[in-house]
């Protein structure tokens, strides 16, 4: 796979991502992170790190808009936006619409579930693309393995970035963080809190 983080770790391009290496204590995230929903946005945490299943990931909800943005700056690594289905819990293979975005501290952040085409067709992302935080990537929805419209979204570690993930479904090979996120009591999104989607401060 084609690396080119000497361009992108130049310092204006860090964005919410911290520099920093390695996690934080208690499994938190390296990277400081947005909510990844347009500016503004009214957003519902329906299952935090602990109540997810795996754990360490978080479902969240749109509830005044539905558009999805990268968490922090980095570089497209993966777009699957073909499906359509809602599938049960425990569908195999569970095919599922997802984008995942590797950032300059060596996290990986990823967004699922979302509206077939919104990706490829709506955002005009491509892989390899480099995006801001804030950079619209497609729309919320229940493609996959959903029990109803929303977003999931992860922040984690691949074990080799040659060979990152399960394609189907975009299954982690690595260690899953706590996503911390920006202006919000404690960095840490808790199920059953709402939240508005703000741009990290500097």
């Amino acid at each position: 796979m084609k690396r080119i983080w000497p361009v992108l770790l130049a310092p204006t391009l860090l964005g919410c991502a911290m520099a920093e290496m390695g996690a934080q204590p208690d499994g938190l995230s390296a990277g400081l992170y947005r909510l990844p929903y347009e500016d503004k946005t009214h957003v519902s945490i329906t299952n935090d790190h602990v109540s997810q299943r795996p754990p360490k990931r978080l479902d969240m909800v749109g509830l005044t808009k539905q558009r999805i943005v990268a968490a922090a700056d980095g570089v497209v690594r993966y777009i699957v936006d073909e499906f359509e289905a809602r599938l049960s819990s425990s569908a195999r293979p569970c095919h599922n619409n997802y984008v995942w975005i590797e950032h300059p501290n060596g996290e990986w952040t990823k967004y699922s579930h979302m509206e077939r085409g919104s990706s490829r067709g709506r955002a005009k992302l491509a892989i390899e693309d480099r995006v801001q935080a804030g950079a619209y990537l497609g729309d919320e929805g229940e493609v996959g393995c959903a029990t109803r419209s929303h977003l999931h979204f992860e922040v984690a570690v691949p074990r080799d970035p040659a060979d990152p993930i399960i394609p189907t479904g975009g299954f982690i090979k690595g260690e899953n963080r706590i996503p911390r996120i920006c202006d919000i009591p404690g960095q840490v999104a808790r199920k059953g809190n709402q939240y508005v989607a703000p741009p990290c401060r500097e």
